[in-house]
């Protein structure tokens, strides 16, 4: 790649809420930006992906020894969604925090790629906010 590349900052956050949908706290979040869901990486090696999952409400909290979150991502538009890696969060595992906040390296595996968090183990049909960027550097 060339030296020249800008690193690309994509932001994801169309939808502020979510409800964990089932009785065990699973979710599927579609990981949107202002231009829509697919992102142009062609020109880049390396994706530094961030993220921060928490309930808007005070006095909530992420079981972080339970909590689960892994990124999928879509290499076509009708291809399948693969399983890139689970994030850990970034504080022990064995305690339980105000937030779920986790990042993670990964090269880049497209020219052009759609990405989605599958969570599990929040706590059953709750209200979360979710923070998401990436950073795309050659």
């Amino acid at each position: 790649m060339s030296q020249n590349t800008q690193p690309l900052h994509v932001t994801f956050g169309a939808t502020p809420e979510i409800f964990a949908t089932d009785s065990k706290g699973a979710f599927v979040y579609a990981l949107k930006h202002l231009d829509g869901e697919r992102v142009d990486t062609r020109r880049y090696d390396e994706m530094r992906f961030v993220v921060s999952v928490w309930h808007p409400r005070e006095g909530k909290n992420i079981d972080l020894d339970k909590a689960y979150l892994e990124l999928r991502a879509n290499f076509s538009e009708n291809g399948h969604w693969t399983r890139l890696a689970e994030l850990e969060p970034v504080v022990s595992p064995y305690n339980r925090g105000e937030s779920f906040d986790g990042w993670i390296v990964l090269p880049v595996l497209s020219g052009d790629s759609a990405f989605r968090l599958h969570g599990g183990g929040f706590q059953p049909r709750a209200r979360l906010q979710i923070r998401a960027s990436a950073y795309f550097v050659a």
